[in-house]
């Protein structure tokens, strides 16, 4: 039986930036972190932004022959007949690396694209968070229209060798990158088109029997997963075809640059009898510490929160007319109760004793209610979390330490999943780099 690789090289369809007239312009973030206003500006921005590609449009005359998909798919004929995008001549992977500050601090984070074998979880490819219905069914439907990655997920694997970031290094230092780009946020991307045999024959050799994990891009993946099933029910194929893999970036978790952030979570749709009396059933469990929160300088509470959350399971709650705390899981709450068949290291990750304790025994919040946004709302700066309940959005914001990418990769290859939104991996991948196509 002959055995497939992992990793592979391919064709990419990239922008001709010779035919656009600036490459970062065109480019855009995944979609799933575009607001509406965002996506105004990015149609506005250029004609040939990715954005409508990605997330075009929906307008109320939309029919199943004339749609939002069906939009994006007319747009790519149209940008590969007239040359806005060309398909590379060589098979290749794509050398990535994100330049960005965070904290006063330069940071750089490195990886390559690829394509990626498609595999259901648990086999060499791991998720760590829960997906939905509603976006996996929007992603499959563009797929379909299109024959097309357009996005890249994010996968991590474990080298603490760091083979492959020698390699990336090397060619960092020797060549100019073929894209350049800085977005809104001052992030600078860079890619090197990498056509090299023995520079990727050591990638498929690194990564053949390495566990990826998912950091982004779950719904995009099982959407990958879903598409090949299709494609393979109804084509019956002999042996691999394009869709048996998708476009993928691959880094290493033990290399530099990795950023995760917290997501703090806004509890909106609370009821105010469960919510009036939280605070006493928060001390039954929490030790409870009152701290100075000041909106325009979150830093200091932010850092009394990480000191607690080093011993503990902690997480900072600001309400409206309350005294801003930070709230400590007791010591003999630890392994106390059914454990209902987690981990003790998945149970006791913050976001999950938030989840089970706080949410669902004290609020009433179920798993299935945490993915409605007007019952629970997200953020990654404290600033906005107390913006919002200062304008009377959130009724109660629980603040959150971030998760330790060990932690994050130790409890996905074990077959865990955390709860929804347990990581925000900033900066984020761009869009428009390279697409990957399946026909």
């Amino acid at each position: 039986m002959r055995i497939m690789e992992k990793v592979v090289p391919f064709r990419g369809i990239r922008y001709n930036q010779n035919a656009i007239a600036q490459i970062g312009r065109v480019l855009a973030p995944p979609y799933d972190v575009i607001s509406p206003a965002q996506q105004k500006a990015l149609y506005d921005n250029d004609g040939h932004n990715v954005v409508r590609l990605i997330l075009g449009y929906e307008y109320e005359t939309d029919t199943d022959t004339d749609n939002r998909y069906t939009r994006s798919a007319e747009t790519l004929g149209k940008w590969l007949e007239g040359g806005t995008l060309s398909r590379e001549l060589m098979p290749a992977i794509y050398l990535y690396a994100q330049d960005y500050e965070m904290d006063g601090r330069a940071f750089r984070r490195v990886g390559f694209i690829c394509r990626r074998l498609v595999e259901p979880f648990g086999q060499s490819v791991h998720r760590h968070e829960r997906t939905l219905s509603g976006p996996k069914l929007d992603r499959l439907k563009l797929t379909r229209a299109c024959k097309m990655n357009f996005s890249p997920i994010f996968g991590l694997y474990a080298d603490p060798e760091k083979t492959l970031d020698a390699v990336w290094a090397q060619i960092i230092k020797s060549k100019k990158p073929d894209v350049y780009a800085k977005d809104d946020e001052g992030v600078v991307h860079q890619m090197w088109v990498v056509t090299d045999q023995a520079v990727i024959a050591q990638a498929q050799s690194n990564l053949q029997d390495k566990d990826v994990v998912i950091a982004d891009g779950h719904h995009r993946y099982e959407t990958a997963l879903n598409y090949r099933n299709e494609r393979r029910a109804a084509e019956k194929p002999d042996g691999p075809a394009e869709y048996d893999y998708a476009l993928m970036f691959l880094s290493n978790s033990l290399g530099e640059g990795f950023t995760v952030l917290p997501t703090h979570r806004l509890a909106k749709g609370v009821d105010e009898r469960a919510l009036k009396d939280l605070l006493n059933r928060l001390a039954e469990s929490f030790d409870v510490k009152p701290v100075k929160f000041d909106p325009a300088d979150p830093a200091p509470f932010m850092a009394v929160l990480k000191s607690a959350g080093a011993t503990a399971p902690s997480f900072g709650v600001i309400a409206p007319g309350g005294v801003p705390s930070v709230i400590t899981l007791k010591k003999e709450k630890y392994l106390a109760g059914d454990t209902g068949g987690l981990s003790d290291v998945l149970r006791l990750l913050d976001v999950s004793v938030l989840q089970e304790l706080v949410f669902e025994r004290m609020l009433g919040i179920t798993k299935e209610a945490v993915a409605d946004k007007a019952v629970i709302g997200y953020t990654i700066s404290p600033k906005d979390a107390a913006q919002s309940i200062a304008k009377g959005e959130t009724k109660i914001a629980f603040l959150l330490n971030p998760a330790d990418v060990r932690v994050v990769m130790d409890v996905a290859i074990k077959g865990g999943v955390m709860p929804q939104k347990s990581t925000y991996f900033y900066p984020k991948l761009i869009s428009g780099l390279v697409f990957n196509p399946l026909s």
